[in-house]
């Protein structure tokens, strides 16, 4: 080999080290990032846990001989967080864009708390009501920011995966208020489900705002420094900071409402509206907020423990979700979703009616079933797919207002349909166990 040969091998060679050494130096840091989803999404672990808090622990409020419960109060203790949603939603999207995602679930968690320690407190049914409508104005602002924060924090390649993080910490807030209502009096269930909020604030003061909020708002060298937090101390970030900027030149700073009516938007507004009007009219929240009156007025032996397991089956279809998402596709996943959970919900109404026309027809393990295959269907795709299409398919300027319009839209829903059933789910349940329940009740606090 001649020395001019030998020294273009060397060349070639130089060069491939410097281009290897240069990707290795541009490579990005995964783990960061899934702490990061993860401590915000412990803000959603305590919105479950509001939501589902009623499914265990309604029975033991209601038997409370301190409480002046009837049916229209039980259907209260339900509905207000809804409503207390309702009133939230128009100001979460201003306070997402004033304070930022982090900082909006930073503010939310002591409120949060605050609530749980108003209802553990309470001497009478007006100030639980005041609790849980405080908790339920919070989660307005946790359900706007989390999924948003999900959303814009992670790289495009762990995106999808990370963003569904925010629904699976929903279904273990949901099973954490079903485990303390089943095994606990209804005060103590209320300091078991608030200690998320402080594990929450203590989280989401160790990961950085997102980027892409610190961008629109003009503080480039905070947005780098998170990306340098998020992707590693090596990552190249100038690429991804130049097409942050080239989405705010197209789209625009200026937060506007009329933006979601334009073309650009309005489909996928329509669409996040449609998905929204699915999950509500599935039935699903009803299921998940008057699980043990379910059981209980289907004549299910054990409620509580009844409770649990269907606590435990949300986790497995949410994570089932979770992990086929991205395989299978959002639309499959919500067809097969609505599929289960109809046919589930058919029989179950089968059973009622069979129960009350002809006495104890089929065996009582029916109902049983029924609410646990309803209640899978609904976590493989009704729950998680809404929230994570609301925040997906807008872009980073409008994401949050559309974000927050979308959850006004969901919770006004979610108030209407819990009073128009609340006289079919209670009444049975009122006249049948209350004497019971009463006794179980005093015999726990002795």
């Amino acid at each position: 080999m001649c020395k001019c040969d030998e020294v273009v091998q060397e060349t070639m060679t130089s060069d491939d080290t410097n281009t290897q050494v240069e990707r290795s130096n541009n490579k990005s840091r995964i783990i960061p990032q899934v702490l990061a989803c993860m401590a915000a999404s412990l803000g959603t672990l305590c919105s479950g846990a509001v939501n589902g808090w009623t499914a265990g622990a309604l029975t033991s409020l209601d038997a409370d001989p301190h409480m002046n419960m009837g049916t229209l109060q039980n259907a209260w203790v339900v509905a207000i967080i809804a409503l207390g949603a309702v009133v939230g939603c128009p100001l979460a999207g201003y306070v997402m864009d004033l304070l930022g995602r982090r900082k909006t679930i930073l503010v939310m968690c002591p409120f949060t708390f605050l609530g749980w320690i108003t209802m553990a407190l309470a001497v009478n049914l007006e100030l639980v009501l005041t609790g849980r409508a405080l908790c339920g104005l919070t989660t307005a602002f946790l359900f706007s920011a989390v999924p948003v924060y999900c959303s814009e924090t992670p790289e495009a390649k762990v995106r999808g995966a990370l963003g569904t993080l925010s629904s699976l910490f929903l279904t273990f807030g949901v099973v954490l208020s079903y485990v303390a209502g089943a095994c606990f009096p209804w005060r103590i269930s209320c300091y078991i489900c608030g200690a998320p909020c402080l594990l929450t604030f203590a989280a989401i003061m160790l990961v950085p705002e997102s980027p892409y909020w610190l961008l629109i708002k003009g503080k480039k060298a905070d947005a780098e420094a998170s990306l340098r937090w998020l992707r590693g101390p090596n990552y190249d970030f100038s690429k991804e900071i130049a097409e942050m900027e080239a989405k705010m030149l197209l789209v625009g700073k200026k937060l506007e409402f009329r933006e979601l009516w334009r073309p650009r938007t309005r489909r996928p507004f329509l669409i996040a509206l449609f998905m929204m009007t699915l999950q509500q009219a599935s039935g699903g929240n009803i299921l998940i907020m008057y699980t043990g009156t379910i059981f209980i007025s289907a004549g299910v032996a054990d409620h509580n423990m009844a409770t649990v397991y269907a606590g435990l089956v949300q986790i497995v279809g949410t994570l089932l979700s979770v992990i086929m998402m991205d395989r299978a596709g959002r639309r499959p996943m919500i067809i097969i979703s609505t599929a289960v959970m109809g046919t589930a919900t058919l029989m179950l109404g089968v059973y009622y009616y069979v129960h009350n026309v002809m006495g104890n027809f089929w065996p009582r393990w029916v109902p049983l079933i029924t609410v646990l295959v309803a209640v899978f269907g609904y976590c493989l795709g009704c729950r998680t797919i809404p929230w994570l299409l609301s925040a997906e398919l807008f872009n980073t300027t409008i994401r949050s207002t559309a974000n927050a319009v979308t959850l006004f839209y969901n919770r006004f829903l979610n108030f209407t349909v819990i009073q128009r059933q609340r006289e079919k789910l209670l009444n049975r349940f009122k006249s049948t166990l209350r004497k019971k329940l009463y006794h179980q009740y005093m015999k726990s606090m002795t």
